[in-house]
């Protein structure tokens, strides 16, 4: 649970600073903080890491790509592709949607699930666990 709570806050700090870099870029004279170019190029850049990149790496965001963890099915294999618009879509929409505020249902859920599951492994059936590496 803590490597998918280090992966989470490694996607919030990349977007934060993707975002401030492009605000910086448009040069707007307004600063940071209510500046709306800002905050678009954050919920684009969070978007892209929680709905986007998840569909095509098997269900992962760039976090967990970055933490070695991967996602499974409950019962083991690869998830199917509605699991993994599932997973995106009602797992990882309300985050964008509360901006950020419902990574603490997911961590509550996470905490009174026996397996430790978030909200968005809840509702798609599936399980993150860290990514096993071949032997050679």
């Amino acid at each position: 649970m803590l490597q998918r709570l280090i992966a989470a806050g490694l996607e919030l700090m990349i977007a934060g600073f993707i975002a401030a870099l492009y605000t910086q870029w448009q040069d707007t004279g307004r600063g940071f903080e209510p500046n709306p170019v800002f905050w678009r190029a954050f919920i684009i850049t969070h978007f892209t890491f929680l709905l986007a990149i998840p569909l095509f790496a098997n269900g992962r965001t760039l976090g967990m790509l970055l933490m070695n963890l991967t996602v499974t099915s409950n019962n083991g294999k690869k998830p199917n592709f509605f699991q993994i618009i599932l997973r995106a879509v009602l797992g990882f929409g309300p985050i964008i949607l509360t901006n950020g505020l419902w990574y603490f249902v997911s961590l509550i859920t996470g905490l009174v699930d026996k397996k430790g599951r978030g909200w968005g492994e809840l509702i798609s059936y599936t399980t993150v666990k860290r990514k096993e590496e071949p032997f050679d």
